[in-house]
């Protein structure tokens, strides 16, 4: 329902398990070959080791097994090496704590968080492609060029969130570019991974008793690898969910526009 996101505390492992009554089993993946970034630690972790219980073939794109997305030659090798793949997850992500570079001259999060997305996208063809967003993203608005040249002095937690924000749009437009395959942005909750530990400390300190374990917040993702479910679609905890639900917040169609071409330049 999409009343999920207004639940109180329903981001935290409370809500899922409030939300979790109304689940049924998730869905088998027997056969389904499936491409999860940043699989090696946290909610990648969680939900490879979730699909391959329910019978996929999963695939580990992170720096750890030797792929570094922000670099557009190793996208390439990445999909030439795959051919195609049934499901892409893009869960790896980084909220930095002070402005870099790639090698290309992008900012860090943009690079990872969003281009390489876009890139990995184009080059290998999936049935269902699922970005993981964050809570973080529901709080800012579409704005294409603060994200693409960040504002001094730099505030890695809004530039982490203005990517958020901009993924789920991009699940909306890939939609329409490719209406045969299903494209879906979610929302994994507060879950209790390395990345928010290290790079939201106080964060995690204060909600630490109530966060969401990476499996809980995992399983929407895992859900969405098997689940039928209407393309270019926001969700969480298997409901689809506004992905606008802050008074002041939007994603004009402008800004989607001048985002899909921005991104499209890069190819």
């Amino acid at each position: 329902m999409l009343e999920r996101l207004r639940d109180p505390f329903g981001f935290g492992r409370p809500g899922f398990e409030r939300h979790a009554k109304d689940f049924g089993d998730l869905p088998r993946l027997d056969g389904l070959r499936v491409l999860i970034t940043g699989a090696s630690g946290g909610l990648g972790q969680a939900t490879r080791s979730a699909c391959d219980a329910l019978g996929a073939t999963t695939f580990d794109a992170s720096r750890s097994s030797g792929w570094d997305l922000t670099d557009p030659a190793r996208v390439g090798a990445l999909a030439e090496e795959l051919g195609e793949v049934d499901v892409l997850v893009h869960n790896a992500g980084v909220l930095p704590t002070a402005y870099q570079e790639t090698a290309e001259g992008l900012e860090l999060a943009l690079a990872l968080n969003l281009v390489a997305t876009h890139r990995l996208t184009r080059a290998l063809p999936a049935k269902k492609v699922i970005w993981v967003s964050s809570g973080g993203g529901l709080t800012q608005s579409l704005e294409v060029e603060p994200m693409f040249s960040p504002p001094k002095p730099y505030d890695g937690v809004v530039q982490y969130a203005r990517t958020k924000r901009a993924e789920i749009v991009l699940a909306k437009l890939w939609a329409r570019e490719r209406p045969n395959s299903c494209f879906s942005a979610m929302h994994p909750g507060w879950a209790d991974t390395p990345g928010v530990s290290s790079s939201l400390p106080t964060f995690h300190k204060l909600t630490k008793g109530v966060l969401r374990t990476p499996e809980q917040g995992a399983d929407t993702i895992v859900w969405l690898c098997g689940a039928q479910v209407e393309t270019g679609k926001f969700w969480f905890d298997r409901s689809q969910a506004d992905a606008l639900p802050l008074p002041g917040v939007r994603s004009a169609a402008a800004d989607e526009a001048a985002l899909w071409a921005r991104l499209e330049s890069l190819l």
